[in-house]
């Protein structure tokens, strides 16, 4: 993997003027696009004599006719700001924001327009923000736009280098915090999207991590392999996730790989499938699309585990109490706690926090020290208020631990 410093905010060469009016006709124009600087490049390594900081979300997009359907709850540009300003009252203990995908509604030039005015706070120099960016492609950013100019223009630079003017949607970069290495690998679960891209991918992640020069892997995507959000569960959508994590497991061998981001459902969760010394998978879908109904637990075949996984039970644990909490203040329906807690009517059945209700929506701050990495919740209440609601460690004596 090629070694370069992060460079600052560069452009992947001119748009031609046909192709900019080709896109304009389908509602983007990728020169009208506002871009915003990336944290590194494909290739880059950070240094940090200390901790490395970040706050990780996903699917701020705004609400569509889909959102509708039922399991849904609220959600949209209010919470979307409401969880961005959040993040940008703690952003000088940060060090950039990742975003997971569902940055937009469709792949347009508005679209990309109001995703900027949204993360100016953050990002944007002219509105204070002092963030650089490690985004990753959704599949709404694909609709209308399967190139992903828009996103392309949205984070000039980015991705590794494919030739041909094409945007490529996946990349890496390392972080040597304390003289532990860390690598970070962002990858693309949209493989209808992708069309002959995906095998292109699939043939990089060897070449991303062959030079085995790094202690620690951290997976950045859309889509997650275990996903325990919507109204039905549909873990490992289209098999794409698996087929992404089975291949880089293939190439790095096994306990490589710390944790994997992911935003999938509009909800926040987090799963240890494999125990403490496995590795976390956390959702950070919670953004502000509107909610979706968060499962405590339930198969999970299509992510090739013969069993339940379920929500990290200290997670669980604090979920339940901040619901317990909420209740005492407005006095939820029965039915809501009932089938939280898969009592009453509900027993028998899974447990799941309803989105209408209590959705579990909010950001979640990470930090790499040295050898470990800490990994915690920034819930939105309701009311709009956050509060701390869980925090977890990795250390390679102990594996992960909450607390």
């Amino acid at each position: 993997m090629a070694r370069f410093p992060a460079r600052q905010l560069s452009s992947r060469g001119a748009r031609s003027a046909v192709l900019a009016l080709l896109l304009s006709g389908c509602g983007l124009n990728p020169s009208r696009v506002p871009g915003s600087a990336l944290f590194a490049d494909d290739g880059g390594r950070v240094e940090r004599d200390g901790a490395l900081r970040f706050a990780v979300v996903g699917n701020t997009r705004g609400a569509t006719a889909a959102d509708k359907a039922p399991g849904r709850g609220r959600g949209g540009s209010e919470v979307a700001r409401s969880i961005v300003a959040d993040i940008a009252a703690r952003a000088d203990q940060l060090d950039f924001v990742a975003h997971l995908g569902d940055a937009v509604r469709r792949g347009t030039t508005r679209e990309w327009r109001a995703f900027h005015a949204l993360f100016a706070p953050l990002v944007d120099p002219a509105a204070g923000g002092t963030l650089r960016g490690v985004p990753v492609v959704g599949d709404h950013e694909a609709l209308g736009d399967p190139r992903y100019r828009g996103w392309g223009a949205a984070w000039p630079s980015v991705g590794a280098d494919i030739g041909y003017n094409r945007v490529a949607s996946w990349y890496a970069f390392d972080v040597d915090s304390g003289g532990t290495d860390w690598r970070f690998l962002v990858l693309d679960t949209g493989r209808d999207h992708l069309g002959s891209r995906w095998k292109e991918q699939l043939a990089w992640i060897p070449r991303a991590v062959q030079d085995g020069r790094f202690d620690h892997i951290v997976v950045f995507m859309h889509d997650g392999l275990f996903d325990l959000g919507g109204s039905e569960l549909a873990m490992n959508p289209g098999g794409a996730p698996g087929e992404l994590l089975e291949t880089l497991e293939d190439a790095v061998g096994m306990m490589r790989v710390r944790a994997v981001f992911f935003a999938g459902h509009a909800t926040s969760q987090v799963m240890l499938p494999g125990g403490p010394l496995g590795e976390l998978h956390v959702g950070a879908g919670g953004g502000g699309a509107p909610a979706e109904d968060l499962h405590r637990w339930g198969p999970a075949d299509a992510a090739g585990l013969a069993r339940d996984v379920q929500l990290e039970p200290r997670f669980d644990v604090a979920l339940m109490r901040a619901l317990d909490a909420y209740d005492r203040e407005v006095q939820l329906p029965p039915v809501v706690l009932d089938e939280a807690r898969a009592k009453g009517s509900f027993e028998g059945f899974t447990g799941t926090y309803d989105a209408a209700n209590f959705p579990v929506q909010g950001w979640w701050q990470v930090a790499v020290l040295g050898p470990t990495l800490r990994v915690s919740f920034r819930h939105r209440l309701p009311d709009g208020a956050f509060e701390d609601r869980f925090r977890i460690w990795y250390d390679p004596g102990n594996g992960w631990a909450a607390r």
